[in-house]
């Protein structure tokens, strides 16, 4: 497929996205407080240290992912490895988005900072029961997917960025949910692997 088309399939991933977060928020908005799991957090806001740079962090990965993209595509100098490249970086793109939307909708306390505040639920049921930080995942995916189809320098090293800012992302909302949750996390902890089932 043409190089150019893999911005729709970015498009398209974002719209899940989105989509899926419009879902969570009313249904968020809908529930009663009998339908709160008892894994509440307690009512004194946690936030982790740092959270802000994480996040620049991270915009800092899809700004270069993003920059690859134009570098490469704009003057058609997308390195060809084989064949099915761009239909594998499609699947990749697209399957991170689609676990990001079921993520979005079994957790109806996603922020964009590691932060926790009043009436914050533990999310340990769909994705959350094969991966502690599954909207993480979807992110490593949606560059990785990026990276198989446009394989530059410049992209592998996004995702290189898009991994290390997911990982410490990662470790920084460990911290503030186990301060939130003590033994409920520890146990959620010890069954659910951060990010690969079986190895991470």
């Amino acid at each position: 497929m043409p190089n150019w088309t893999i911005y729709v399939v970015h498009a398209v991933a974002w719209g899940i996205f989105i989509v899926a977060r419009v879902i969570g928020r009313r249904a968020t908005a809908a529930a009663s407080p009998s339908d709160a799991p008892v894994t509440q957090a307690p009512a004194q806001p946690v936030i982790a240290a740092g959270s802000r740079s994480l996040v620049v962090l991270h915009s800092i990965a899809f700004t270069a992912l993003y920059t690859g993209l134009g570098q490469a595509i704009g003057p058609d100098r997308v390195p060809i490895w084989w064949a099915g490249q761009s239909v594998a970086g499609a699947v990749v793109i697209l399957g991170g988005a689609v676990l990001a939307a079921w993520a979005l909708v079994h957790f109806r306390s996603w922020r964009f900072r590691a932060a926790i505040d009043a009436g914050h639920q533990l999310a340990t049921e769909g994705p959350f029961r094969l991966v502690r930080h599954p909207i993480y995942v979807a992110l490593n995916l949606f560059a990785l997917g990026s990276a198989i189809w446009v394989p530059t320098r410049f992209e592998w090293f996004a995702v290189l960025l898009m991994c290390v800012g997911s990982d410490m992302r990662a470790r920084a909302e460990e911290r503030v949910l186990l301060a939130a949750f003590g033994d409920r996390y520890r146990q959620y902890q010890s069954r659910t692997a951060r990010f690969i089932p079986g190895a991470y």
